[in-house]
């Protein structure tokens, strides 16, 4: 299978994220004012959706919510992969602009979503409970990833929001037009103390990987699966799993290397031993360095699954 190296150019970092923000806000917070939809949220899911509009979708399509072309859509069509056994069809869009309103179409008028508009605009956590509950996306840990690049990012500023307690319920008091903010010191946290869904999206999103010994890959960052990273740089998701010489998605964690081309047989970095870390496997170490695990399990004369102690060496040349 040929891949255009166009594919490879979507790495996410901290500054693309801030640029995204910047560029998207006035969409999002128009939105919020015409749907009911928090704009702090529609950036969030624009960010983690659209890898902050670096991924081939958003870029080729102005498709930043990955919404497929069903529903009776009559309008363009971009064929990416996803998690099906062939490439699905999404929508194409004349502007990001226009996908936003349709992003806020889709959860305004989709019958699973209703509930969501019981909660403040100003409640953002609860609004990404509700999302994932409702089953906007697979990823498990995709309520937790919202609010994470919301609590990191300060995105609850941008509709004159506050940084909230975890576990806590926003109370609002209505006017006649609006819907105003009203919370006690109990609902509120500083904004100098991290949550824990923020440490989490800082640690992930500092991480920046392209290339490792010679060979392109990414970061697994919050709220994604292989299926989104299948999207974002258009290969079939059974193609990652080969590349990463794994049958199951559970070896990847949030936070880990995902590679897009295969792993080198040779490690051509400057170290030639590896200290283990405490339970760390040949294979997990086979992707922190980019040589293939069988390779590096036959060097060290041990198999991909041995579990290593605290200071063991493992050889990588």
């Amino acid at each position: 299978m040929s891949i255009c190296c166009y594919s490879f150019s979507f790495a996410q970092s901290s500054s693309d994220i801030r640029d995204y923000i910047h560029q998207y806000k006035s969409i999002a917070l128009e939105q919020e004012r015409l749907y009911g939809i928090p704009a702090p949220i529609t950036l969030a899911q624009g960010i983690l959706e659209s890898g902050a509009g670096k991924s081939g979708l958003a870029t080729n399509a102005n498709n930043h919510f990955g919404i497929k072309a069903v529903g009776g859509w009559s309008r363009g069509v971009y064929f990416a992969w996803d998690d099906e056994v062939q490439k699905s069809r999404f929508r194409v869009y004349s502007s990001a602009a226009a996908s936003y309103e349709d992003h806020s179409k889709v959860l305004k008028e989709g019958s699973r979503y209703q509930s969501l508009f019981n909660y403040s605009i100003y409640d953002y956590r609860s609004w990404a409970y509700g999302l994932q509950k409702a089953g906007y996306a697979s990823a498990s840990e995709y309520a937790k990833a919202l609010i994470g690049y919301i609590d990191a990012y300060q995105l609850y500023t941008i509709n004159g929001g506050v940084k909230l307690k975890p576990g806590k319920k926003t109370v609002i008091s209505k006017t006649i037009t609006a819907e105003e903010l009203s919370l006690s010191g109990d609902f509120v946290i500083d904004e100098s103390v991290a949550t824990e869904e923020e440490e989490d999206v800082k640690k992930i999103t500092n991480k920046y990987a392209v290339l490792i010994n010679g060979v392109r890959c990414t970061i697994l960052y919050p709220g994604e699966t292989l299926s989104s990273i299948a999207m974002k740089y258009d290969i079939p998701r059974r193609e990652i799993l080969k590349l990463n010489e794994t049958d199951t998605e559970s070896d990847i964690d949030e936070g880990d290397v995902v590679y897009l081309q295969k792993k080198k047989r040779k490690y051509y970095g400057a170290l030639d031993f590896y200290r283990a870390k405490e339970g760390e496997t040949i294979y997990e170490i086979s992707q922190q360095f980019g040589i293939k695990k069988d390779r590096l399990a036959k060097m060290n004369h041990m198999t991909p699954s041995t579990v290593l102690a605290e200071g063991e060496l493992v050889r990588l040349k």
